[in-house]
């Protein structure tokens, strides 16, 4: 396993420099020693097969933490021989519950909610420290694309895009990917209708859009194979 750029690497709490301890939740702090699924017991109810598969083939989780000018930078890293797959803490100060919380989310499947309740997403990355933008897994969700940025990230034109607007049926302005992958595989909701719908499409044919019925099964799913060593194309959201 490669060596991590960051100044604290902590397996338990009694390692944890303690100006660093208000930065971060008790309750993290506490579960600190466990498996991942043990760390994380809502999103790994939630997410159960990509839960077992980090338990199975990535390493005990451990806190790392890079000191910045007001904040501390922290995060959950398991590692695999090649890679490193972070889980971005959000800080202590941030509503993981409540009406702010749900608020905040309220654009997002109930269960698409753990993907941002204790961390901010995660990515799979061979980098020695957490980038702060990818691919493959959801984004962070001040990372998320309207279709603007869409456009670019995918290399499409306006017209495109604009087949997808048809082809949904629901306003531009209001629509937002979640989730892009290296095969072009994109996972849509809407934040004006805030319906807790997901929208499937693929960069290679915009036209052709397909709603997920089960959202939570759906990236479960995907995230088990993902996290499991298999590749973006050989996987399909819509069977």
């Amino acid at each position: 396993m490669m060596e991590l750029s960051y100044p604290y690497i902590c397996k338990i709490q009694s390692e944890v420099p303690r100006e660093a301890l208000t930065h971060i939740d008790q309750k993290i702090l506490d579960r600190m020693g466990g498996s991942f699924s043990e760390l994380f017991p809502e999103f790994s109810r939630v997410f159960g097969g990509a839960s077992r598969a980090i338990d199975k083939l990535w390493s005990p989780p451990k806190l790392v933490l890079q000191k910045g000018l007001r904040e501390w930078a922290a995060y959950i890293v398991v590692q695999s021989e090649a890679e490193n797959l972070f889980f971005m803490l959000q800080p202590e100060f941030m509503e993981k519950e409540g009406e702010l919380f749900d608020e905040d989310y309220q654009m997002l499947p109930e269960s698409w909610k753990e993907l941002y309740r204790w961390f901010n997403s995660f990515c799979i990355t061979q980098k020695n420290y957490c980038p702060m933008n990818w691919w493959n897994t959801p984004f962070r969700f001040s990372a998320r694309l309207d279709l603007d940025d869409f456009e670019q990230e995918g290399g499409l034109s306006r017209q495109d895009t604009e087949r997808f607007v048809e082809s949904v049926g629901l306003k531009r302005s209001g629509l937002t990917c979640f989730l892009l992958t290296e095969n072009g595989d994109a996972l849509f909701v809407s934040e004006e209708e805030c319906d807790g719908r997901v929208f499937h499409v693929n960069t290679k044919d915009m036209g052709i859009v397909t709603e997920i019925k089960d959202p939570k099964s759906s990236l479960d799913q995907y995230l088990e194979h993902y996290l499991s060593g298999g590749k973006p194309e050989d996987y399909s959201f819509i069977g």
